[in-house]
């Protein structure tokens, strides 16, 4: 089996389970990371519920995810915490 990629977190485990529903009726192997203590807490909890493909099917995943709305254009953009860590790390390599 190939490395599992994490596609996205969802902020709750009925969420996930949708997602996860989708792919899979559409021929992807779906994986969950946080899954059980998600539901047993019924909350976000360590980020939520991850939602993890192999490798060689994560691309074509993004892209049904990215067509139904479960992925954005956005949700691979750095976060602004992203963005001012890279720029301190580019101004370390410089030296």
């Amino acid at each position: 089996m190939n490395e599992l990629v994490t596609l996205r977190s969802f902020n709750n485990a009925t969420e996930y389970e949708l997602a996860k529903s989708y792919l899979e009726s559409l021929g992807i192997e779906c994986y969950g990371k946080d899954e059980f203590i998600n539901w047993a807490y019924l909350g976000n909890v360590n980020g939520g519920v991850k939602l993890e493909v192999s490798s060689n099917q994560a691309e074509e995943a993004i892209r049904l995810l990215l067509a139904v709305g479960y992925l954005t254009k956005e949700d691979f953009e750095s976060s602004p915490e992203m963005k001012w860590m890279e720029k301190m790390l580019n101004f370390f390599r410089r030296k």
